[in-house]
């Protein structure tokens, strides 16, 4: 996966059932797209803000009555990203 992948990624959205907040999620995606966008252009993996643990860690506040991204989709999404990053770990010995 590679960070404009993650640009391109799209979540259903939920309005009368729980959901992810919209604002959180897109902020942490914009921080994993900065940490592949720098592995890409040969950074390690100790020079990026988000690494697998970050990936593993992160929570979103949950929505109800109010648009929010799907949280099986975001959940199926985030367990993607931290394969990605644990390869990028094993590569470099971490």
């Amino acid at each position: 996966m590679r960070s404009d992948d993650v640009v391109r990624e799209r979540f259903r959205a939920t309005k009368f059932e729980v959901g992810y907040d919209q604002r959180e999620v897109d902020v942490f995606l914009d921080e994993v797209k900065a940490s592949l966008e720098r592995l890409e252009q040969g950074a390690s993996i100790d020079e990026t803000p988000v690494d697998a643990k970050a990936v593993e860690d992160v929570r979103f506040t949950q929505t109800r009555y109010r648009e929010g991204y799907s949280p099986k989709e975001v959940d199926e999404f985030l367990d993607r990203l931290q394969h990605v990053f644990m390869e990028h770990e094993q590569q470099h010995g971490q």
